[in-house]
């Protein structure tokens, strides 16, 4: 199981790894990881990237094609999640993993691993959403889009997984 608490190491010293996933739809259980990219950060700065399509070895709907500009000629032939899990496993080491509305990307990233006979990870966790949500609490809406253009960052490529992480 992932954990919310936070170790006393100072902010600056931390290791996040931001991570992002675009999917087939939105349950965890009926649905399968299409992409997923992590930003790796040390002492406030980025230190490393790592992105992958996946192939979730079943059609991408068209909506989701739409949202995501992910289609199934994309995925054709990328790795599986299990050919994945290793390396997002080591990759992510054991950095706080950190994303916009988190509960959403652990749950599709548990059951990924699940399914693919692999442990869930059991990192610290922090959720952007829910600091958003105490950082600027006169915001209307606390979604990704509206926090980057609130803090003036550009995100060219919004719903895909690295610019979104």
């Amino acid at each position: 199981m992932i954990t919310s608490e936070l170790p006393s190491t100072p902010l600056e010293e931390a290791e996040f790894s931001v991570l992002d996933v675009e999917t087939t739809g939105l349950s965890a259980r009926n649905n399968r990881v299409i992409e997923i990219g992590i930003v790796k950060v040390k002492n406030l700065k980025i230190t490393d990237k790592y992105t992958t399509l996946i192939n979730p070895g079943c059609d991408i709907p068209y909506f989701i094609t739409q949202f995501t500009g992910i289609s199934n000629s994309d995925v054709a032939s990328s790795p599986n999640f299990t050919d994945t899990a290793e390396m997002i496993e080591e990759f992510i080491g054991n950095s706080i993993i950190s994303g916009h509305n988190l509960s959403f990307d652990e749950n599709f990233l548990r059951y990924e691993f699940i399914r693919n006979g692999y442990e869930p990870l059991s990192n610290l966790t922090v959720c952007t959403l829910k600091l958003a949500r105490k950082v600027f609490p006169s915001l209307k809406s606390k979604s990704l889009a509206s926090i980057t253009v609130h803090l003036k960052i550009k995100n060219k490529e919004s719903h895909r997984a690295l610019s979104d992480a």
